[in-house]
């Protein structure tokens, strides 16, 4: 699948470039500048977190499928944590990232076609795509908002707190097509949706969240946390920690 997508991608971009489509060359990243005062207040918040502790007895099976599904998605898993219920139950999840350029379940989707770089990728070049998977039965039936991230580069000293998470599959999906919609090729936008589709079905939703961070390049101080509804309860979840090096 994976292969015959991105040679459609492929195909779509380059007849747009024979027929005359702009490309827009990738602009120049800025200089590092001074750490903001949110940096410096997500750097602070990263090193007072810890990780919560879990019963091992209830954790080891779910968190071992919650790694497994990351790792299909070539996400690699930070540290598995614990989420503390409302209706006075614990639920075990694990976090995990992955560096651009690349798109989960498909590959590196850039293309070079006439001396122009074209990056069709969900997670591009100095960005980080955030996964969290719980263990347990979740309502995904209304909003999937709750979770965040927490980030701090140690190379730029820039971060921030509380960027915003979303289902995983409809993350990755509309960061595909807004990135072929950028690019100005008249109609591409419902091929891409259309394959993505069937991606994000192999993507469980069921609590299983994604994000998109643009960190700049560099070693990257991460944590997951926040709350996801389970039926008629809500569940708080303690950092799952992490390390990423963005390209």
């Amino acid at each position: 699948m994976a292969r015959s997508f991105r040679l459609a991608l492929a195909s779509v971009v380059a007849s747009a470039a024979l027929l005359g489509g702009a490309i827009v060359a990738p602009s120049a990243q800025a200089a590092p500048s001074a750490p903001t005062a949110e940096a410096l207040a997500a750097k602070t918040a990263l090193e007072n977190l810890k990780p919560q502790p879990t019963d091992a007895a209830s954790v080891i099976d779910g968190i071992a499928a919650a790694n497994k599904l990351l790792e299909t998605l070539k996400i690699t898993p930070f540290t598995p944590t614990v989420g503390a219920c409302t209706d006075f139950t614990l639920a075990s999840a694990v976090g995990g990232a992955i560096a651009g350029p690349n798109t989960p379940l498909v590959g590196d989707l850039t293309f070079s076609l006439l001396g122009k770089e074209v990056d069709l990728n969900a997670v591009r070049k100095g960005e980080i795509l955030y996964g969290f998977v719980p263990v347990g039965t979740f309502n995904d039936t209304g909003s999937k908002k709750g979770m965040q991230v927490a980030w701090f580069n140690v190379n730029t000293f820039q971060g921030s707190i509380g960027e915003p998470m979303d289902g995983l599959g409809e993350t990755i999906v509309k960061a595909v097509t807004k990135r072929v919609a950028e690019t100005g090729i008249p109609g591409a936008e419902i091929l891409v949706k259309d394959g993505l589709a069937k991606i994000a079905d192999a993507v469980p939703s069921n609590g299983v969240r994604g994000g998109i961070v643009e960190t700049g390049s560099g070693t990257v101080l991460s944590a997951i946390y926040g709350t996801i509804k389970k039926g008629d309860a809500t569940c708080f979840f303690f950092p799952s920690l992490g390390i990423a090096t963005a390209k």
